[in-house]
């Protein structure tokens, strides 16, 4: 026991037996010279950390104040700037030509009444007819400078300048497949959700979209299915929005979707919310030209989105209302095939697709 007691109590350094430390951290046994030079070197490779830690904090130091990312928020500050001053010039532009052109009509109107008037007054040649002709004159002119009044400033609420925001997102890739297409549906016949953009997942094998956030960031997805021809019908049920409505059901012809996936391309026609169309990028909120009332619509309500590829046409049928809305689609524009686009707009709207009837 002696002996084995001795083999273990020696300096690792030198062998020596007396006066030896055990080290706490690496269970290693000194003696008392090589124990300080064990200190020693314990506090070297601390300040080697310290030295490293100081590196990375300067590091990141420069990288929040000088990263490139503070370029691109100036630059969208410009840009901004000089959007708001493009649409205030052309504004002021729109104004004066209105109120000049008004001014002009209203003048000329004006000279001819009084040049009428001056001429019979002068040659005393006029009668009740005349007067009661000359008191309609001036009534319609009274009318027409008081029309010229009515101009207004109107706010388009769909263009804004878009407040940015900045986020942390680990992955960069555009488009998420999810689930695997394989394994969506085992009948080729039956529509399903395939791509969606990072703010929408996925569930239920393909048959629901949910906007995972955040709110007002927009979320693209497509259907699985390809049209070329005849005349095809997928219900969808709204099973949660948040209100104002917004969510756009329509089409995007696939041979832009590898390059481009957003509601307002050229290759789009379909029907949003507050009262909107979108119709191979023109875009139209007034209910009273084409009859869509986006406000209607609810949770649970149904919806069947027809895309009929032979009438080169979409159409909307609301089952609560019982009401059908149609859009022509442009095939120049938007060619075969299409695919169904679903865009969904705030945190936790969910549509799922509902079986045939």
């Amino acid at each position: 026991m002696l002996d084995d007691d001795y083999n273990q109590r020696h300096c690792v350094k030198c062998g020596k037996i007396g006066g030896i430390l055990t080290c706490d951290g690496c269970s290693s046994t000194f003696c008392s010279r090589h124990a300080m030079q064990h200190r020693q070197e314990l506090t070297y490779q601390l300040e080697t950390i310290l030295q490293d830690h100081d590196l990375i904090q300067q590091n990141l130091e420069r990288s929040l104040y000088e990263h490139s990312l503070l370029q691109k928020i100036a630059r969208w500050e410009k840009e901004s700037i000089r959007k708001i001053r493009t649409a205030a010039d052309t504004a002021r532009v729109d104004l004066r030509q209105i109120t000049d052109k008004s001014k002009r009509q209203l003048a000329r109107m004006s000279r001819d009444i009084a040049a009428d008037l001056n001429s019979s007054s002068k040659a005393d040649d006029f009668s009740e007819k005349d007067l009661v002709r000359w008191m309609k004159q001036l009534n319609t002119l009274r009318l027409d400078i008081k029309s010229s009044y009515s101009i207004e400033i109107m706010e388009d609420q769909r263009f804004p300048i878009y407040p940015i925001t900045v986020s942390h997102n680990k992955f960069q890739n555009i488009h998420k497949k999810n689930p695997n297409p394989a394994h969506m549906s085992s009948d080729d016949g039956v529509e399903c959700f395939f791509k969606a953009t990072n703010a929408a997942s996925i569930e239920n094998n393909g048959t629901i979209i949910k906007h995972i956030g955040p709110d007002l960031d927009v979320a693209h997805i497509i259907g699985k299915k390809f049209y070329s021809h005849g005349r095809h019908t997928a219900r969808f049920k709204i099973q949660q929005l948040t209100r104002p409505y917004s969510i756009f059901f329509g089409c995007i012809s696939s041979s832009v979707v590898p390059e481009v996936l957003t509601y307002k391309s050229s290759s789009v026609v379909g029907w949003f919310g507050y009262n909107e169309i979108y119709q191979h990028g023109v875009w139209n909120n007034n209910a009273n030209v084409h009859g869509y009332d986006s406000y209607q619509f609810d949770r649970n309500d149904v919806v069947n989105l027809t895309l009929d590829c032979d009438q080169q046409r979409l159409e909307l049928f609301h089952e609560r209302f019982n009401k059908t809305h149609k859009l022509s689609v442009d095939i120049d524009q938007a060619p075969f095939p299409w695919q169904i686009l679903v865009v969904l707009t705030h945190e936790d709207d969910c549509v799922k697709i509902l079986p045939k009837r």
